[in-house]
């Protein structure tokens, strides 16, 4: 009974500092804002209490359901098209011989720690419908008629917004796979390998489903960052044309900033969290459920 008791006194002591500081820095400000989303704020003093209209406001808003259906299809798009590139690609790294695979490290993580403000230029860039990349290729190939203005087209703007915010982080996700890669004892591949199987199916047989905590957490931080998507936005498009590319975080910041209606933003606010942590309840709980022990 000491024993079992000692060791969860250990565990407390031992939490109890991070415990606190999520507490005072994500918890405690919560509840201002839940306070701000009651009201009529504009950003500097309250005009009353309203309740629950700012919350009805935003619900009944066809640009909000607009900005979800557009997030919502961006963290489709880092699941079913991101994440399975950043498998493949570490996949591919683990392949190489050392040398190569440094320089893989490398090339992977440089996107990573690159400002968001230079690779959304970068890509406004490749964009540009007079001289851009994108459109000078497709010249050149002879396929002209498919040149767009990819950033103003109301079909391509939320597209190449996402395409610029998987190139600048599919690489760390990348070596986040490689690192869970290397973990894998290298006797089952040898086993595999005396039983004849190759890298493809050992890779399929072995390394993917041993990665399921690996690709649970690469999920998890995928999908959040996907649905936090803001910064491309507001520098890419500013959320158009019209609504097209517009985002819950975008129309957060639009709405308490641009129109300033804090309340109405902050009840925006409120209602993403609530989104995120239905996401995250829903991945913990049907992804990878039982554990594999290596």
């Amino acid at each position: 009974m000491n024993r079992y008791f000692g060791n969860r006194l250990a565990v407390f002591v031992f939490a109890f500092p991070a415990l606190l500081l999520f507490t005072a820095f994500v918890i405690y400000p919560l509840f201002p804002e839940m306070m701000i989303s009651l009201q009529n704020h504009d950003g500097f003093k309250s005009e009353g209490f309203v309740g629950l209209a700012n919350y009805m406001d935003v619900l009944n808003s066809q640009t909000f359901w607009q900005a979800n259906k557009n997030t919502l299809l961006v963290v489709a798009l880092s699941i079913f098209v991101g994440l399975p590139i950043s498998l493949m690609l570490a996949l591919l790294m683990d392949a190489q011989t050392p040398s190569i695979r440094r320089f893989f490290k490398a090339a992977a993580v440089f996107p990573a720690v690159l400002s968001v403000t230079v690779v959304a230029q970068m890509w406004i860039a490749f964009y540009e419908p007079t001289w851009g990349l994108f459109n000078e290729i497709l010249r050149t190939v002879g396929l002209g008629h498919l040149a767009k203005q990819w950033l103003t087209d109301k079909d391509t703007a939320l597209i190449s917004v996402a395409v610029a915010l998987f190139w600048q982080y599919i690489g760390l996700n990348a070596l986040l796979f490689y690192t869970g890669i290397k973990s894998i004892p290298k006797t089952y591949y040898e086993a595999a390998l005396i039983d004849g199987a190759g890298y493809v199916k050992a890779s399929i047989k072995i390394t993917i489903p041993l990665l399921q905590d690996v690709v649970k957490y690469v999920l998890i931080i995928s999908t959040l960052g996907s649905m936090a998507l803001y910064a491309h936005v507001r520098i890419m498009t500013m959320g158009g044309p019209g609504d097209a590319s517009r985002t819950i975080v975008y129309q957060m910041y639009y709405t308490a900033f641009e129109r300033s209606e804090f309340g109405k933003g902050t009840a925006t606010a409120m209602l993403f969290i609530i989104e995120c942590l239905i996401i995250s309840f829903l991945i913990n709980r049907f992804v990878a459920r039982e554990k594999i022990e290596i």
